[in-house]
């Protein structure tokens, strides 16, 4: 009876392991390739780990390195790692050499979630505020708001803590009941808080008193100045980015594969981030054309107004 069991609930979980590696995988790639992620975790969750994580590497050896299939085989490996320094180094292998894989934000999360638990909150937050700067899907921004809001409750900053799980909850899919769940926890938190955490606003500085004019010394009246002809304002243009990086490497290799796919890529410096953006576009619904491209080959994409040329 206890067999049956244990082959009834490997079952189920190989087909959630199906479902959950196909959810993301790379378009293009193998059903073979997600029935091998799935068997690896029926392997490691039955307590044969060395079995699951032997048929990751075998397969991984068979894909090309440098590819999207790569990556998701990565992604694996450290989500079955038998301990936090071989699943660190896959995860950050995703997050800096496979900026444009689907599993790039998840990455981003558990080496979050391994600073957090190493004790390194600067470094967590790092990652997460990097999340948030690439315009992930709602779950996963939802998620990253979370675990800031995480950050801010271990430091002392109750205020931070509280307006991170407001942004969490208002990004957080319906769908996600326990993620929902688990925001609404850390926001009780917040229930004793004064009414006046809010952001803080910056007020504009305090304009100088115009002086009083000085009385004429003379009846003449004063010589005007020739009114100069307003410019027109510049054409709005719009463009479609595909991420924001942290470095100007990081963002030049994404780059320079977009290029090789045919796209008309450049880096362009977005405060402390370097964004990767794609054509110049007379309107918003041209530029939605090729966002809707690279969405359907799993690429981030938005449109947005371009910078000044």
């Amino acid at each position: 009876m206890r067999t049956a069991f244990r082959l009834a609930a490997a079952l189920c979980l190989a087909l959630w392991g199906v479902r959950l590696a196909a959810q993301e995988a790379p378009e293009g790639a193998p059903a073979a390739d997600s029935s091998a992620w799935a068997r690896a975790q029926v392997l490691v969750s039955t307590g044969d780990g060395a079995a699951g994580r032997a048929l990751v590497d075998s397969t991984l050896a068979r894909i090309p390195v440098g590819s999207l299939r790569y990556a998701e085989g990565l992604y694996w490996r450290a989500a079955l790692a038998a301990n936090a320094l071989d699943a660190e180094r896959d995860y950050r292998r995703v997050a800096v050499e496979y900026p444009l894989s689907p599993r790039v934000h998840a990455a981003l999360i558990r080496l979050a979630q391994l600073e957090m638990a190493r004790g390194d909150r600067g470094l967590a937050r790092q990652h997460l505020e990097r999340l948030l700067g690439e315009y992930p899907p709602p779950d996963k921004r939802a998620t990253a708001w979370y675990w800031l809001g995480r950050l801010a409750f271990e430091s002392g900053e109750a205020r931070r803590g509280c307006l991170a799980m407001d942004s969490a909850q208002a990004s957080v899919p319906t769908s996600n009941i326990e993620l929902t769940n688990q925001i609404a926890s850390e926001r009780a938190r917040c229930a004793n808080l004064p009414a006046t955490t809010t952001v803080d606003v910056p007020r504009p500085a305090a304009s100088a008193p115009i002086p009083a004019a000085k009385p004429a010394a003379t009846a003449k009246a004063p010589t005007r100045a020739p009114t100069a002809k307003p410019h027109a304002p510049a054409a709005v243009e719009y463009t479609v980015q595909v991420g924001a990086f942290p470095t100007h490497v990081a963002a030049d290799r994404v780059r320079q594969r977009l290029v090789a796919q045919g796209y008309a890529a450049r880096v362009v410096p977005r405060g402390k981030l370097f964004g990767v953006r794609i054509g110049r576009y007379a309107t918003r619904a041209a530029a939605g054309k090729t966002a809707a491209k690279l969405k359907a080959a799993r690429n981030t994409a938005i449109v947005v107004e371009a910078e000044p040329r």
